[in-house]
């Protein structure tokens, strides 16, 4: 029952694989495209990332093994597929889990449906990034917790080391690891667990530092470990912090897109006409029997299991409550938590069964699929990608695009063109250097374009009469411009 649940999963997810791909995806695909060899001289730096240590190593590994045996796809599509596969497998894992835990086929089958097309998780289980990966390995690390007669400190040790080198971020489940393991086995098992799991994160990551950068500075260690974009941050403004929290995790389970009426369609109008129905259904059904719901007042919170699940949000909910609390899909680390004590809630419910939670659950999935899923399955969705597919055909194998500052359009741009050479404007600060090696490239018969950072550039030290064409696009984020270049354009 929980592969045929899982491979149902599974097919949906690769009906529609997401196109708005979230940036970090296109950028693993593309240091991992151009990564060469282990011989290369930029493959180490290619590679590896303090953030997701080994994430790009994996899809490094599968995307040349489906190569080795003919396959000529993208790594963004390998990096897709593998997500497809693993959130198939969480959902397996959270089925057979929920089974054992509450002994209901239909409470199991509606959470585990509730978990795998909620909307951050079905959006992501589609895109190229690392978070499904590692939660499975969470989910893996908690159903051995709280499953398991002995504490097993080696295996939980050992699935928590895979979450935290795909993903930092899994090392928050650190005290829901110890929890569990403490309440089965006492000190000697939590040491045991202390040592597997410390014993070799750090090291890995130590390593992935010295391949990187080359050095083995502890300082200069700790300081590319906690390393992250410069423009994030801790917050403390409570009251905004806690607003954005509630819509947070609101939005984790019901997704949204301002622009659906650009993909209606009979596809569209079916999706919509089902929606309508469930929901009806579901009100209809909540407004008779609303008087035999008890959800939490029967909650058994002295339970191991709740007790490990309780640890393990708690702790991301506190972190993330403070660290970028906007960022939505960070609450992946801790859904199969929710879902489990949502489960152990419900399952004391002890009345008729009126099929509320099916039709919620049909509900969400609907309102997912129409309002989020499918418009964000259709490439022209993307502007990015929408804008990289049209310049397709206006830049020949070899054309040269320049850029002062490298966005995230043209990490976009670039990837879905790989026939273009991109270089910076070196050094930015000499306009005469760039302008002779444009020059240069221009005569040696390649097409030279300018990104809109480069643009900017030289029309502050006024070189921009040498544009003779402009390729754009203003809808529907902001405006994306690329400028042709001619060394005669005057």
């Amino acid at each position: 029952m929980s592969a045929a649940l899982a491979g149902a999963i599974l097919i949906v997810y690769a009906l529609l694989p997401t196109k708005n791909y979230y940036w970090d995806g296109v950028s693993f695909a593309q240091n991992i495209e151009q990564a060469g060899g282990l011989k290369s001289p930029i493959f180490w730096t290619s590679i590896i990332h303090p953030n997701h240590l080994i994430y790009n190593s994996i899809g490094y590994l599968v995307w040349h093994a489906v190569l080795s045996v003919g396959f000529h796809v993208r790594a963004i599509a390998v990096l897709q597929a593998m997500n497809m596969v693993a959130a198939a497998a969480c959902a397996w894992l959270m089925h057979r889990l929920l089974l054992r835990t509450t002994g209901s086929p239909y409470l199991s089958s509606t959470l585990t449906l509730l978990f795998a097309f909620s909307a951050i998780f079905w959006k992501y289980a589609t895109d190229a990034d690392a978070y499904i990966l590692s939660s499975l390995l969470l989910l893996a690390a908690f159903s051995v917790l709280i499953t398991s007669v002995r504490p097993r400190p080696l295996l939980v040790g050992l699935l928590h080391v895979g979450a935290m080198l795909i993903h930092q971020l899994a090392f928050f489940f650190f005290p829901a690891a110890a929890l569990g393991i403490f309440l089965k086995g006492g000190w000697k098992a939590l040491w045991r667990y202390c040592v597997v799991a410390g014993g070799i994160t750090l090291p890995a990551y130590y390593a992935g530092f010295w391949l990187e950068e080359g050095e083995t500075n502890p300082a200069d260690f700790l300081r590319w470990l906690t390393s992250h974009s410069p423009d994030v941050s801790f917050s403390f403004n409570l009251p905004r912090n806690l607003a954005i929290t509630v819509s947070s995790y609101s939005r984790l389970f019901f997704g949204g897109t301002g622009h659906v009426l650009r993909f209606f369609g009979p596809f569209m109008l079916i999706a919509f006409v089902l929606l309508a129905i469930a929901l009806t259904a579901w009100i209809v059904a909540m407004a008779r029997y609303w008087g035999d719901l008890r959800l939490f007042d029967r909650l058994n919170w002295k339970s191991e299991p709740v007790r490990v699940a309780v640890m393990w949000l708690s702790v991301y909910f506190v972190f993330l409550f403070f660290w970028l609390p906007h960022n939505t899909f960070y609450k992946l680390f801790c859904l199969p938590a929710i879902i489990f004590i949502a489960a152990t809630s419900l399952a004391q419910y002890r009345g008729p069964r009126r099929y509320r939670l099916a039709l919620f659950v049909a509900t969400m999935a609907l309102a997912n699929l129409a309002l989020y899923i499918f418009p964000y399955s259709r490439p022209e969705y993307n502007q990015a990608l929408r804008f990289a597919t049209r310049m397709h055909p206006l830049w020949p194998s070899g054309t040269v695009v320049y850029y002062s500052e490298y966005t995230v359009d043209d990490w976009f741009i670039r990837y879905f063109n790989p026939q273009t050479i991109w270089k910076p404007m070196s050094p930015p600060n000499s306009m005469a250097t760039f302008v002779n090696e444009a020059e240069r490239d221009a005569e040696s018969g390649q097409e030279v374009w300018v990104d809109t950072t480069a643009a900017a550039v030289m029309t502050a030290n006024g070189t921009a009469s040498h544009f003779d064409s402009t390729q754009q696009d203003n809808y529907p984020v902001h405006p994306i411009r690329f400028f042709r270049w001619n060394p005669n354009q005057h």
